[in-house]
């Protein structure tokens, strides 16, 4: 009889350690217990826009080959329609100018319905004073059209469902620029035609996805390779048909670090979103989704507003050992987010919030970016995404102290 409690003693540990390594993504596991801690000091800027930000570009809805005008809309001025900003810093300037954007086109004059994501294609613009930004010359924006309705995913009916890009992020590895979106409802068939003849894409194009992340590179920020395909929503990278929602990359000295919001709407209600990451050496082959690690926050301020809120987009960079992540945080249920956060860690999972939200209203996925730093400091701008399709620009500077402190 012993022997038999024994027996089962040990299989019940097995069957536990199973069960948990396979925990569904959908469930969130509880955080470390927060501990109390006192508030990090905000630095002046921190919260307040030195002023709208003013792009003088187009929008464009067409599917490559066509150019009808009531497709192309000029989103310039009063008629602001941005989205998923992401922006470099070059302090002696590259290629003429010292801030590099990529955004999409959405909100604003566009909308935000389904009509809307025809035109929210990646579009790079430059700046030398981060307010006024043009398209740089040589470059025709959007640099990736969307699909024509025949070249997207075909769904179980047998109907297209009409393809579209989204969630723009980038970084620069000392040498090219790094351009990494989200598609959703790509045929494999139009991505092999777009995409680089490669090895990689040899072996990663061959099975329809409902969502793709890809890459392009630029060494200019003008001329962009074909696309590459990273990961799709399929097993084994990811959970089948999960979003994949809000990529972002961010590059040290040694690999390439992935961070995304892990959400379906099939996931039980209200949503609490995870946070996963995963690694990669090449920036094109990252891990799978189950040997991806879970975000963990030593505090969530976010849950004095409201208890349902959780993390919808988000998007990161990278500066002297820090990991700084641009949280956009509201209720997922709902496909919006409210508020922004910012977020650190040095080692790139355990990360404190600042409990001072950048923005408390109307906000989605913003950028903060780092300009210049010191033995003492961190001097970081930052473009606001709003709502309503505008951006805000900021400026601020850390103390490397208090990041310190906080940790401690």
């Amino acid at each position: 009889m012993s022997f038999q409690r024994i027996t089962y003693f040990f299989l019940g540990i097995l069957l536990f350690v199973g069960c948990k390594r396979d925990i569904h993504p959908g469930v969130v596991p509880p955080d470390p217990e927060v501990i109390e801690k006192d508030k990090l000091p905000i630095p002046a800027g921190f919260t307040n826009d030195l002023g709208s930000i003013k792009i003088n570009t187009i929008a464009n809805a067409n599917q490559p080959g066509e150019e009808l005008p009531a497709l192309i809309r000029d989103i310039s001025g009063n008629s602001a329609s941005y989205c998923h900003p992401d922006v470099e810093y070059f302090p002696a300037g590259f290629n003429g100018y010292k801030y590099w954007m990529v955004f999409t086109p959405y909100f604003g004059i566009i909308g935000s319905d389904r009509t809307a994501s025809l035109y929210e294609n990646p579009t790079v613009v430059v700046s030398n004073d981060g307010k006024e930004w043009i398209t740089p010359a040589g470059l025709i924006n959007p640099i990736q059209r969307r699909p024509a309705l025949e070249d997207s995913f075909i769904q179980k009916d047998g109907n297209p469902n009409q393809g579209y890009w989204s969630d723009v992020d980038w970084n620069f590895n000392g040498q090219e620029f790094e351009l990494y979106y989200r598609g959703c409802f790509f045929s494999s068939k139009i991505l092999k035609k777009w995409g680089a003849k490669s090895e990689n894409n040899s072996r990663k194009l061959n099975e329809e996805a409902e969502r793709v992340v890809v890459r392009q590179t630029s060494k200019n920020g003008i001329n962009w390779t074909p696309l590459e395909l990273v990961y799709n929503s399929n097993e084994p990278a990811s959970f089948q048909d999960n979003h994949i929602l809000s990529p972002t990359f961010v590059r040290n000295s040694t690999h390439v670090t992935s961070y995304e919001v892990d959400f379906s709407p099939t996931y039980k209600a209200p949503i609490m979103t995870n946070i996963l990451s995963r690694s990669s050496t090449n920036g094109l082959d990252f891990t799978p989704y189950r040997n991806s690690k879970k975000v963990e926050f030593i505090n969530k301020p976010w849950l004095e507003f409201n208890k349902g809120y959780s993390t919808w987009h988000l998007q990161g960079s990278y500066i002297d050992g820090y990991y700084f992540l641009c949280l956009a945080i509201g209720n997922v249920d709902r496909f919006t987010s409210d508020m922004n956060y910012l977020a650190y860690s040095k080692d790139g999972l355990h990360f404190r919030v600042f409990e001072k939200p950048l923005a408390s209203s109307n906000v989605y996925r913003s950028s903060v970016f780092p300009k210049t730093s010191t033995s003492k400091n961190i001097e970081f701008g930052a473009v606001i995404g709003y709502k309503s399709g505008a951006f805000g620009f900021r400026e601020f500077t850390i103390s490397k102290q208090v990041l310190e402190d906080g940790l401690k």
